[in-house]
C-alpha cells in the first residue's frame, strides 16, 4: 500500500499517520560485529566530484557502465571511478585492519579518485557551492507557494518533527545499524549523525571495529558530523595514531589512509578543537607521512584555521613534498577566505603543474572581483598550454565576477577552442548568477541554437541554469524564452542534453519549473533522465513534487533511479515524506538499495546543513590530485 502523508502540524495528527509506517520491528542482528555477506549496492558507488551526490553516478549512465533506453549517454565522457571493493565482508576483520595496504607511502599513490579533466568533474565536484537546500526549519513550501506561518506556529511544527524523529525515525536508524547489509549499516550511522542522535556516537565507536572498511570510514565521517565534543575527541586520538585511538579501531597500528580520513571528519563542520593538531602536523617537517600531512592541510582549510597559513604557504612552495601535497596546502589557503594568502596564490601560479592548477582555482575561493591583478593574471591562463590550468581559470573568473571578469570571458569566445567553451559558458552563468543583467542569458541562447556537439550543449544548459535565477529582474520576453529553450532541450531526443535541461529548470527555482519537471517525469522518459528530473524536483524545494518521487522510489524497476529519488525527497525538506520513506524500509527489509537510498534520505532530509556533508571537502580543490583519503571519503557518497 503507498503511504502518502497529508501535511499536518499538530503532534497528534503527524505521530497517528506515521505510526503504520514506522512502527515495525526490522529483523536485524543486535550485534554489529558479527554476521556477514558481501557488500549489496549502496552508495558507495564512487565518482569524481563527490560531496553529496548520494553515488549517483552524473550523467554516464548506472555504475555498471550500461546507457539505457534512448542511447542517450554515448556521447557522454566516462566520469566513473574505479569500484571500491575494500572490507567488502562483514565480521572478523584481517591481520591490519583491513587497510594496511595503505599504512607506507599512501600519498604518493594520491590521484583524482576516476577524475576527469572534464566540466562535469568540476559540476559534480562544486555544485552544492551554488545551490542552496530547503530544510525542515523553513516554512513550507507547496504548489500553492510558500506557506505562512507564525512563531507559534513554527514551534508547534518543528516540536512535532523533533517527536517524530525521537519516536519514529531515530529507533529505526539505530537498528539499521545492525544490518547484515553494509551499506545499510554505513547509511544508517551517517544519518544517525545528521539527526544529532544522542546515542550516535556510541554507535559510531562501536562500529570503528567493524568488518568493512567502507563501514568504518563512515563511522569516522559521523563522528565529524555530531556537534558532541567526544566525538572530536575521538577523531583527534584517531588522526594522532594514540594509544586510545588503537584500542577504538582495534589495531595495533592507524593506517595512514584512516588517520587521514579522520583528520578530514574533524573539519568538516568547522569543529575549531582540532586546530592545535592541525598546526602541529604542518610544522612537523618532513617527518610524517604525505597523506598525513595533505590531509592536515585539506582539515585546516576547512575549519578555517587563519594561525596556519604560514605552515601552509612553506608546504605550498616546498621542494621536498610531493605535488599532491603541496595542491592540498595551496587549497587550503583559498579555502581559508584571507585575502591576504593572494600574494603567495599569484606566486604558486608559475610552480608546477598541479600546485598551479590548485592556484588557480583557489584564487577563485578567496579573490574579489576589485583585485585586477588576481583577473589579469587568469586571464592570461585562458591561453595557458595546460587544458586544466586554462579551464579552473576559466571557472575561477567566474566565481569572483564582477566587471572585468565579464569581459574577460566574454572576449575568451571569441578565439576559444572547443575544450574551454564549456568552461568559459559556466563561468559567464556564475557571472550573472552575482549580478544578473539578461546579456549572458540572451548569450547562451544564442550559442545553444548554433551548438551541434552534445557535451557542449549540456554545459551551455548548465550554465544557462546558474544564470537565471528566478529573483533576477529579467523581462518576461526573456524568461519566456529561457524556459522555452530547456524544455525543448528536456523533451529532445539526446538523454544527456536532456537530463543537463532537467537539473538546469531545478537550478533556476522558476515556479514553472516544477510543472514541468512533473510533467517530464509522468511521460515515460529515458532512466537517466528520470534521474536528472528527480534531482531538479528535489532543488526546487517544493513539497508537491513529493508523491511522484515517492512513487518513483516504490515503483521503479532501475534501482538508480530509485536512488536519485530517494535523494531528491531528502532534498525537499518535507516533513510529510517521513511515513513513505520509512514504509519503504519496512517493505524492502534491512537490506538493498532501496533501503539504502531511503535510509540516505532520512538523514539528508533532517540535516540542519544546506548542503552534504561532503561537499564542503569536495569543492574548490584540484580534484586531479586529491590525497587518497580524500578521494575514499568522497567515495561514500554521502
Amino acid at each position: 500500500m503507498r503511504l502518502v502523508l497529508p501535511r499536518l502540524l499538530l503532534v497528534a495528527g503527524l505521530l497517528s499517520c506515521l505510526a503504520t509506517a514506522g512502527a515495525a520491528q526490522l529483523q536485524v542482528p543486535s550485534d554489529p560485529g558479527k554476521g556477514g555477506g558481501p557488500i549489496a549496492p549502496s552508495p558507495f558507488e564512487p565518482f569524481p566530484g563527490g560531496g553529496g551526490g548520494g553515488g549517483i553516478p552524473p550523467d554516464g549512465g548506472p555504475p555498471d557502465g550500461g546507457t539505457g533506453p534512448g542511447g542517450g549517454s554515448q556521447d557522454a565522457p566516462d566520469l566513473r571511478g574505479a569500484p571500491n571493493n575494500a572490507g567488502g565482508d562483514r565480521g572478523p576483520r584481517a591481520a591490519g585492519g583491513g587497510s594496511r595496504a595503505l599504512a607506507s607511502g599512501a600519498g604518493s599513490q594520491a590521484v583524482g579518485y576516476g577524475a576527469t579533466d572534464s566540466w562535469q568533474s568540476w559540476w559534480e565536484t562544486n555544485k552544492f557551492d551554488f545551490i542552496r537546500l530547503r530544510r525542515i526549519a523553513d516554512a513550507p513550501y507547496t504548489g500553492q507557494g510558500r506557506l505562512l506561518e507564525d512563531e507559534a506556529q513554527r514551534v508547534a511544527r518543528l516540536k512535532a518533527v523533533h517527536q517524530v524523529l525521537a519516536e519514529q525515525v531515530q529507533p529505526v536508524l539505530r537498528q539499521l545499524t545492525a544490518a547484515d547489509d553494509a551499506a545499510v549499516r554505513a547509511a544508517a550511522i551517517v544519518a544517525l549523525a545528521k539527526l544529532q542522535d544522542p546515542e550516535a556516537s556510541p554507535y559510531a565507536r562501536r562500529m570503528l571495529q567493524d568488518g568493512s572498511i567502507e563501514v568504518r570510514r563512515a563511522a569516522l565521517l559521523s563522528l565529524g558530523v555530531l556537534d558532541a565534543g567526544r566525538s572530536s575527541y575521538m577523531l583527534m586520538n584517531v588522526a594522532d595514531d594514540s594509544e586510545v585511538g588503537r584500542r577504538m579501531l582495534d589495531d595495533s597500528q592507524i593506517s595512514d589512509e584512516m588517520r587521514g580520513i579522520a583528520l578530514l571528519s574533524a573539519g568538516l563542520r568547522g569543529d575549531r578543537a582540532p586546530e592545535p593538531l592541525f598546526e602541529r602536523i604542518l610544522s612537523s617537517g618532513a617527518e610524517l607521512p604525505n597523506e598525513i600531512v595533505a590531509s592536515a592541510c585539506e582539515s585546516a582549510g576547512l575549519v578555517g584555521a587563519l594561525r596556519t597559513m604560514p605552515a601552509l604557504t612553506a608546504i605550498a612552495r616546498s621542494d621536498s613534498r610531493p605535488e599532491f601535497v603541496r595542491a592540498a596546502a595551496t587549497t587550503a589557503l583559498g579555502r581559508l577566505g584571507d585575502p591576504a594568502a593572494i600574494p603567495a596564490l599569484l606566486a604558486l601560479l608559475d610552480d608546477d603543474l598541479e600546485v598551479r592548477r590548485a592556484a588557480a582555482l583557489a584564487l577563485g575561493l578567496v579573490a574579489h572581483g576589485s583585485q585586477l591583478e588576481v583577473t589579469r593574471r587568469l586571464d592570461a591562463l585562458l591561453a595557458d598550454s595546460d587544458g586544466p590550468t586554462r579551464h579552473f581559470s576559466a571557472v575561477s573568473l567566474g566565481r569572483i565576477g564582477g566587471e572585468a571578469a565579464r569581459d574577460s570571458l566574454g572576449r575568451g569566445f571569441a578565439s576559444a577552442s572547443g575544450d574551454v567553451r564549456p568552461w568559459l559558458a559556466l563561468a559567464l552563468g556564475l557571472c550573472e548568477r552575482q549580478a544578473p543583467m539578461g546579456d549572458i542569458p540572451r548569450r547562451l541562447l544564442a550559442l545553444l541554437d548554433d551548438e551541434s556537439n552534445s557535451d557542449t550543449v549540456s554545459a551551455y544548459l548548465i550554465a544557462l541554469g546558474l544564470g537565471a535565477q528566478d529573483s533576477a529582474p529579467y523581462p518576461q520576453d526573456l524568461w519566456d524564452k529561457i524556459l522555452a529553450a530547456l524544455t525543448s532541450h528536456l523533451r529532445g531526443n539526446r538523454s544527456t542534453a536532456a537530463g543537463h535541461a532537467a537539473l538546469a529548470l531545478g537550478l533556476t527555482g522558476h515556479p514553472q519549473a516544477v510543472s514541468l519537471l512533473q510533467q517530464a517525469l509522468a511521460s515515460g522518459i529515458a532512466p537517466e533522465v528520470q534521474r536528472q528530473v528527480a534531482y531538479g524536483l528535489g532543488l526546487l524545494g517544493n513539497s508537491s513534487a513529493a508523491p511522484q518521487l515517492i512513487a518513483l522510489v516504490q515503483d521503479t524497476g532501475n534501482p538508480y533511479v530509485a536512488s536519485a529519488a530517494a535523494i531528491g525527497i531528502g532534498f525537499l525538506g518535507d516533513v510529510d515524506a517521513v511515513g513513505p520513506l520509512l514504509h519503504i524500509i519496512e517493505r524492502n527489509g534491512p537490506s538493498g538499495l532501496a533501503t539504502t537510498y531511503s535510509v540516505v534520505a532520512l538523514g539528508q532530509l533532517f540535516d540542519d546543513e544546506r548542503r552534504p556533508v561532503l561537499a564542503r571537502l569536495a569543492a574548490g580543490d584540484n580534484y586531479l590530485a586529491r590525497p587518497s583519503s580524500v578521494s575514499q571519503l568522497l567515495a561514500l557518497g554521502f
